[in-house]
């Protein structure tokens, strides 16, 4: 898999969990520390998720309720669609 294809990945996965938890781009990136745009560009896919520092990456985590494994990808199972994924250990993943 491509490194363009592997961030526009991670930015689908943000906005999928973003958009389950009910948050708004506004709300999340406040919560984050980062700014909207970067949000935004972020879940496009048009800036990769790994130009965030760190600390806003551990802190999008905790505010989603998953693991940064979950969250970067490192650990889920593809079943054909990459764009829905099971992870590979369902009960260690917060609802």
């Amino acid at each position: 898999m491509t490194k363009e294809r592997e961030a526009d990945l991670v930015g689908k996965r943000i906005k999928r969990l973003r958009e389950s938890r009910g948050f708004s781009q506004h709300e999340l990136a406040r919560a984050v520390g980062i700014t909207q745009s970067m949000l935004s560009q972020v879940e496009s896919g048009s800036r990769q998720g790994r130009q965030l520092r760190l600390d806003a990456v551990i802190r999008l985590a905790y505010t989603l309720g998953v693991g940064i494994g979950e969250l970067s990808g490192t650990w889920v199972d593809y079943q054909g669609d990459e764009s829905d994924y099971e992870p590979a250990m369902p009960e260690l993943v917060a609802p």
